[in-house]
């Protein structure tokens, strides 16, 4: 089976219609035509249903079965291009969330420097949920991800260096200021600056809000974790974010949440299972591996 034909078919279902798909990929109408029949042919079944009349395309049972094995093949061929294309490289693409950055990588840096691999090394900010997804697309190479449990993918590997309780944020002109500790139930009529979905934070969030019975009045949404910061400070309205954020200001306070088996920001390294590391992207995991064990 040639995956162009796979190609064909797979935009000819989003598209339904024959000149376009030809446009897009610079062959002629009688080329998508021919590459859809061999496919019927191939599984012995009609996949589309073409009403010349009224210029209309209809997916049949089995071409929506079809499409969604086609979609899954082409997706693991373009993995398989990229990998493989990037074997010979030095570069290292690192996944990293701007807490996780911020923490831990200024001391892999470091160490990269001193073997002269920094300058190899390209890193993708975003949030945790967002860099596992990019991960299994081969956006990423490594990734250091914060979950709320240990992370388990037939597709991933992670190794886990850290774990670290979550905190709650007040400005300093806020009545529980004053506080040091609190339990989540208090915070039921406050406003609430949190991270977008992207950020595994909001796992968190959401599950200790269930647990107290509330839905929570948010506020504002950021992923950088500054403008939520100042916005605390600012009294807009409190935060929720793990431990690792360095808290260095005068005007927001950090409190301990006194509320049982709470959830954990876990820090692990992550990989895709299939991918066949480079010597360099090796050399930038041992680099890790020893620098956030001993951070941790």
């Amino acid at each position: 089976m040639n995956t162009k034909d796979l190609a064909y078919f797979d935009r000819l279902i989003k598209l339904k219609n024959f000149s376009q798909v030809a446009l897009e990929f610079g062959v002629t109408q009688p080329t998508i035509t021919t590459a859809i029949k061999r496919l019927e042919t191939d599984f012995g079944s009609k996949l589309v249903l073409r009403d010349r009349v009224h210029n209309t395309l209809t997916v049949t049972a089995s071409g929506q079965q079809l499409a969604i094995h086609a979609a899954a093949i082409l997706e693991r061929m373009a993995l398989a291009h990229h990998e493989i294309s990037n074997l010979t490289q030095q570069r290292t693409v690192l996944g990293l969330p701007p807490i996780i950055e911020n923490h831990y990588f200024p001391r892999v840096a470091a160490h990269l420097q001193e073997l002269g691999m920094l300058e190899n090394i390209e890193t993708l900010e975003g949030g945790s949920v967002w860099l596992r997804n990019a991960l299994r697309d081969g956006q990423v190479d490594l990734a250091l991800l914060g979950s709320t449990e240990p992370l388990s993918y037939e597709t991933l590997v992670a190794e886990e260096f850290d774990r670290k309780p979550f905190n709650i944020f007040v400005s300093r002109q806020h009545p529980l200021a004053a506080r040091k500790r609190i339990y989540f139930s208090e915070l039921r009529r406050e406003k609430f600056v949190l991270f977008n979905s992207s950020f595994i934070h909001n796992t968190a969030f959401n599950q200790l809000a269930r647990r107290n019975h509330f839905r929570p009045d948010v506020v504002y949404r950021a992923r950088d974790t500054h403008i939520i910061m100042n916005l605390v400070a600012e009294n807009v309205g409190v935060t929720y974010l793990t431990a690792l954020v360095d808290q260095h200001r005068d005007d927001v306070v950090r409190l301990e949440l006194l509320d049982d088996e709470q959830p954990a920001f876990i820090s692990s390294i992550v990989y895709r299972s299939s991918h066949v590391l480079t010597p360099a992207q090796k050399q930038v995991l041992a680099v890790l591996r020893g620098t956030l064990e001993e951070k941790a």
